[in-house]
């Protein structure tokens, strides 16, 4: 049986963050990845090609994403098979906040 944890940072982020989460996980192969959208539109081209290349095999998936990483996920993710997701965010309303940055 294998089973993943796929974490995605947030601005500015790293793939290395997901070692914070090994010890979380330990039946789990934790997995950080590293991408290069900038909108929720690159990331719904990007991450189910991420997703389906490291969880292909897997028989379980969860989720960890941080801050904008998080919103992605949500936006881009959300017809894959994901059994648990855990999203941390300091912002409430990402969405407002990108729009509000695509104004400036």
């Amino acid at each position: 049986m294998k089973n993943t944890v796929i974490y995605i940072h947030g601005k500015n982020g790293r793939a290395d963050e997901c070692e914070f989460y090994k010890p979380l996980f330990p039946e789990y192969d934790v997995i950080g990845i590293d991408y290069k959208a900038d909108t929720p539109w690159q990331a719904k081209s990007e991450f189910p090609k991420l997703y389906d290349d490291l969880c292909k095999n897997s028989d379980s998936v969860i989720l960890t994403a941080n801050s904008i990483g998080a919103y992605f996920s949500m936006q881009s993710l959300a017809d894959k098979r994901i059994d648990r997701a855990f999203f941390i965010s300091p912002i409430v309303d990402m969405e407002r906040l990108i729009i509000d940055k695509g104004r400036n």
